[in-house]
């Protein structure tokens, strides 16, 4: 698996692993001699897999990044937002509600 993970982050890091790149890598494995032929689907898949496995872990640290970079910088997340705007039309409601009754309509 040392050779796999080599192969991802040397020729195209983890992200954008697709079949026709993993059977090229593999391919260029077979004709090195690191990887038996006989061994190519298996090993194809288990780049495949290693990739997306490297994909997720990637996405959830940048997500994670991302979250605490918004956090320490005291921005509003999306349910701040959310809670504001919900504040705001109970708000508009009342105001609705109390110029009918000043206006008698």
């Amino acid at each position: 698996m040392d050779i796999l993970r080599k192969a991802i982050f040397f020729g195209l890091g983890a992200i954008a692993m697709t079949q026709e790149k993993a059977e090229s890598i593999v391919d260029e494995l077979i004709k090195k001699g690191e990887v038996a032929s006989t061994e190519r689907y298996k090993t194809i898949d288990k780049l495949l897999k290693e990739a997306d496995k490297q994909q997720k872990e990637f996405q959830d640290k940048v997500n994670d990044t991302v979250q605490k970079t918004i956090a320490n910088m005291g921005l509003p997340t999306k349910k701040d937002w959310d809670d504001m705007r919900e504040t705001l039309k109970r708000i508009e409601m009342r105001l609705t509600t109390t110029e009918r009754k000043e206006t008698g309509g």
